[in-house]
């Protein structure tokens, strides 16, 4: 980690829109720099994701995993690409792997509707949405990543089974007791897709 106002910031691209978005981010976060000044932002480009699974095989390569540790921020884009998969079929989501090596437990996602914006909502009261989304990601559906169990034979199976655990401990990460969360903070445990 760096000290003072030094920042080093592993980006990780990623595929598709996670690559599109990430120029435009950084530039913005320079201009931050550049506008409120007293910090220096050091960005290290980082490959990982289906892409580039695809070209060498490794989704997540351990020297980024390294350097992103060595970080004080990760910058990460969307990774996965649903014609890239595992030998096995399974979907190619290096995003998994950091959140458990590096325990983030959660996706803190904030929904604010501005005015002038387009609202894809009809709803009159979807004119003024101002929350804060918190979904735990490392249990629920994803507990059982790569613990799949299969009924028949290997070559045909006859049935799939995965396990969704929800934990005390997982769950109690993301939140305290409902009455002391501030308002307009609403909470879920699992993923919707």
């Amino acid at each position: 980690m760096s000290a003072n106002t030094a920042f080093q910031i592993s980006v990780f691209p990623g595929d598709g829109i996670g690559r599109e978005v990430m120029t435009p981010t950084i530039e913005i976060l320079r201009l931050l720099q550049q506008r409120l000044g007293g910090f220096d932002l050091r960005f290290q480009d980082e490959a990982a994701g289906a892409a580039h699974y695809r070209e060498t095989g490794t989704a997540l390569p351990e020297e980024a995993m390294t350097r992103a540790a060595a970080a004080d921020a990760i910058l990460l884009g969307a990774m996965g690409m649903p014609d890239i998969r595992y030998p096995d079929g399974r979907e190619i989501a290096p995003q998994l792997d950091m959140r458990e090596q590096f325990e983030l437990f959660a996706g803190v996602r904030p929904v604010k509707t501005q005015p002038g914006a387009p609202n894809p909502l009809s709803d009159p009261r979807a004119q003024s949405l101002d929350f804060v989304l918190i979904r735990e990601s490392t249990e629920g559906l994803f507990a059982g990543r790569g613990k799949t169990r299969f009924d028949g034979p290997a070559d045909r199976p006859t049935a799939a089974h995965d396990t969704m655990t929800l934990t005390r401990h997982g769950s109690s990460g993301c939140s305290t007791s409902p009455s002391s969360w501030p308002p307009g903070v609403a909470t879920g445990v699992t993923a919707a897709r």
